[in-house]
């Protein structure tokens, strides 16, 4: 196998390809595996980066498929993060499509990295497998806070991390969560897996058009860029030695998209935000009323020694605006 060969399935997404982008600039073989294709802009952005870039469609429901291109490509590595991301609406139109492809397409995706013999296979999971647990106004510690799902996608999630701890112990193989937190920056566009934009991108997509939003609340997160999520991957690929089963994938710092709107603001004149009144609608799509409890980096820390590069807001802002600057299209579709 390849030393630095990795397969990454959702690779075409947002989250994707911030990871690939980073594993590309390091030097790294990568197979992005999607079932549509990307943008001829995004793809040469990718290939001109040091390492090389394969992409290839197929489902993650097909696990002979996977099994195939693991073997091709000589895949030393594995990273699942094919998902669908839903809404109400998607949850009462089409609950079987979404619990098949979040829990079967990560189970075929875990049995075609058995069968070729995986060295380390990576789950991008989310905060949602906290369910209502992430809401009751405390850090969520890992070992102590319990899950307590409850929409189909939370219940997804949830679901993918035990079918992950069964069979690693089943199979012995190498297998972590990496549990994702409020992430929003590069590369987010719309895909049509997810029901709608991350807040920060619906912000700042309104100020670039001198348009305005209204928000429901300040929205005090715990944000955590793609970079960041790609730096955090890499961190935990390139670990001599991992000591837990799930990591945290976060910022390390709460602020709010209030905070957010002020720096749009300043940059973008014509932009105008404010808070929802008591008898205000906001105009902005959220999937919940309630913000998030922060995670921890203790084991990401602990085990890689990774330091989130965007943890300020200031950095985090100057950083997406640069990015923007030559990526108009994802912004303006």
């Amino acid at each position: 196998m390849g030393e630095k060969n990795v397969l990454l399935t959702g690779g075409t997404g947002f989250v994707g390809l911030n990871i690939a982008e980073r594993l590309l600039k390091e030097g790294w073989n990568v197979v992005l595996y999607a079932r549509k294709p990307l943008d001829r802009r995004i793809t040469e952005e990718l290939q001109a980066l040091p390492g090389t870039l394969s992409l290839e469609l197929g489902d993650v429901l097909d696990q002979n498929r996977m099994e195939e291109l693991l073997s091709r490509y000589e895949i030393r590595d594995m990273i699942h993060g094919a998902a669908v991301t839903p809404d109400e609406k998607t949850e009462a139109a089409n609950p079987a499509m979404i619990m098949e492809v979040n829990c079967m397409g990560l189970l075929h995706s875990l049995l075609a990295a058995k069968n070729h013999g995986v060295r380390r296979f990576l789950y991008l999971g989310s905060i949602s497998a906290y369910g209502r647990t992430a809401f009751l106004g405390k850090p969520l510690e890992e070992g102590v806070s319990k899950g307590d799902p409850y929409s189909l996608y939370e219940l997804s999630k949830f679901t993918g991390e035990r079918l992950l701890n069964r069979l690693t112990d089943l199979y012995g193989m190498e297998a972590y969560v990496a549990r994702i937190g409020d992430v929003y920056g590069p590369w987010e566009r719309p895909t049509g897996v997810r029901s709608h934009m991350s807040l920060i991108y619906q912000a700042t997509a309104r100020a670039l058009k001198g348009q305005s939003v209204l928000l429901p609340r300040e929205c005090l997160q715990d944000w955590v860029s793609g970079p960041d999520i790609a730096g955090e991957t890499l961190a935990l690929l390139e670990a001599e030695k991992l000591h837990y089963r799930v990591y945290p994938f976060c910022g390390g710092t709460r602020w709010t998209l209030l905070e957010w709107c002020r720096l749009l603001k300043e940059r973008f004149p014509d932009f105008s935000y404010g808070l929802a009144g008591e008898n205000e609608k906001a105009d902005i799509e959220v999937n919940q009323t309630r913000d998030n409890d922060p995670m921890s980096l203790i084991r990401l820390k602990e085990d890689t020694g990774y330091e989130p590069v965007d943890k300020e807001i200031g950095t985090a802002f100057e950083h997406y605006m640069e990015w923007i600057d030559g990526h108009r299209f994802c912004l303006e579709p």
